[in-house]
């Protein structure tokens, strides 16, 4: 079976020749694991994400075929306008990615706080106070508009590239509660929520508005699914009562979306979920993508598979810290046999991690992650 047709199988509930093998946010380890992959300088990731599509699409081309998971997720692309700015230059011994048009220089600093690529920080200003700022802020641009942009550039040239047999997630949007946190500030959004519950979920339409638009973007560029990272919507942040009255609905409405679009909708939770198991199938999604177990929460992939397993496609949650990157060849081993052996018990199963990839995880660690679920995820086994 082809890669596509291996996916689409797991989502469908059909038999597959073995279960199909990803890792959430793909973009994300690419970029972070750029030079290890590549061979090149870590620093030209930059330059390579905002290359012509044909460059692109032949180092992408280069990563997969070391990195082969059965799901490929294009990296977001920019405006044809702002790559054909864009240049980087070494001056006094750093190199720097210059704008032109504005001659702003930006050095392209080789460690980070986190380790990862880029550093990340949460908006906690507010925005938008009322209605009327939130009209005036939150504008849905046509798909199209943005389209005729280029940002499709990249997702075209993977779909034309590769479509007939590869699974293709053309990329996704944010759940409102985060999105809210663009506008609120994110702690402000919790407290909002308590006292002006009507403008959050009058915000939340709005986003919603903007998010069908995007939804419609990727799914003009041809792939297979599109996914909806619903991050903050979970039990370490909001209780199931919140979640309902300020997720659901919307989730519902971006999901439905999707499949009107002919597309799979793959929903995440990075948080616990264990309390919100049958409103999270209530969305209509196709599969669910669940964090592994940490901060304090449990996401058991049996007790998920034996209660929500036969109404929608599981992810597998491994470890990326204490396992894939820190365990034992031997435990990885045992722990990739038993996410295996609960996914059995659901419609639908896709070995996964239940967060993304590690920078300090190895390439030969991944790629033996990756020979371990095609051995144990043999239809026959």
């Amino acid at each position: 079976m082809t890669s596509k047709q291996r996916v689409y199988a797991a989502f469908e509930g059909k038999i597959a020749d073995r279960m199909g093998i990803t890792v959430m946010y793909c973009p994300l380890y690419f970029q972070d694991h750029y030079g290890e992959l590549t061979g090149r300088p870590q620093w030209e990731w930059r330059k390579w994400v905002n290359s012509l599509p044909h460059e692109y699409l032949r180092i992408y081309s280069d990563i997969i075929r070391k990195a082969p998971f059965d799901i490929l997720q294009p990296m977001y692309g920019s405006s044809r306008e702002a790559r054909e700015n864009l240049e980087f230059k070494e001056r006094d011994g750093q190199v720097f990615q210059r704008d032109r048009r504005s001659d702003t220089w930006e050095p392209l600093i080789a460690d980070t706080v986190s380790g990862h690529a880029t550093d990340y920080r949460a908006n906690e200003e507010q925005l938008v106070f009322d209605k009327a700022d939130v009209n005036e802020q939150v504008k849905a641009i046509p798909a199209q508009t943005v389209i005729e942009t280029g940002v499709n550039d990249y997702l075209e040239a993977v779909v034309k590239e590769y479509g007939d047999r590869e699974f293709i997630l053309s990329g996704g949007v944010v759940g409102t509660v985060y999105g809210c946190g663009g506008y609120l500030g994110q702690s402000n959004t919790f407290a909002t929520m308590k006292e002006q519950p009507d403008l959050v979920e009058y915000l939340s339409w709005k986003i919603v508005e903007v998010n069908v638009e995007e939804i419609r973007r990727l799914a003009t560029g041809g792939g297979d699914a599109v996914y909806i990272d619903d991050a903050t919507a979970t039990s370490d942040m909001i209780s199931v009562g919140q979640y309902e009255r300020f997720s659901l609905p919307f989730m519902k409405a971006m999901v439905d979306e999707i499949h009107k679009l002919g597309q799979k909708a793959i929903v995440i939770y990075f948080g616990g979920i264990a309390d919100r198991l049958e409103q999270i199938v209530a969305t209509g999604a196709d599969a669910l993508a669940p964090e592994t177990s940490m901060k304090g929460y449990v996401n058991d992939i049996v007790e998920f598979a034996e209660k929500i397993g036969g109404r929608i496609t599981l992810f597998g949650n491994v470890n990326p810290v204490n396992c894939l990157e820190k365990a034992t060849d031997e435990e990885l081993e045992q722990e990739v046999k038993r996410q295996i052996a609960a996914g059995r018990k659901a419609r639908g199963f896709v070995v996964c991690t239940g967060s993304p990839i590690t920078p300090k995880t190895s390439l030969p660690r991944v790629q033996y992650f990756i020979e371990l679920a095609r051995k144990y995820g043999l239809t026959a086994c």
